[in-house]
């Protein structure tokens, strides 16, 4: 997704997100608000070499927001 979607689909990420990827925190989502660089850059520092499975998760939530991705599954964390 670009940046003007994630801008318009963080309201809807916010909740799932935290519940998903616990290493985020209130503070995180209230810095990122919407922003994909910051999102990117926070995703990188908490979750290191898994980063890329949490944007991907976000990315897979947001293709089941506008529904254009059919069999979706939630990815499980690994860690």
């Amino acid at each position: 997704m670009n940046r003007e979607q994630f801008s318009q689909f963080w309201g809807q990420l916010q909740q799932p997100l935290k519940g998903q990827w616990g290493k985020l925190t209130d503070e995180d989502l209230l810095q990122i608000g919407g922003d994909l660089g910051k999102f990117n850059s926070t995703v990188a520092a908490r979750y290191g070499e898994m980063k890329d499975e949490v944007i991907k998760w976000a990315n897979r939530r947001y293709a089941r927001w506008t529904g254009w991705y059919e069999g979706y599954e939630e990815a499980k964390p690994t860690a």
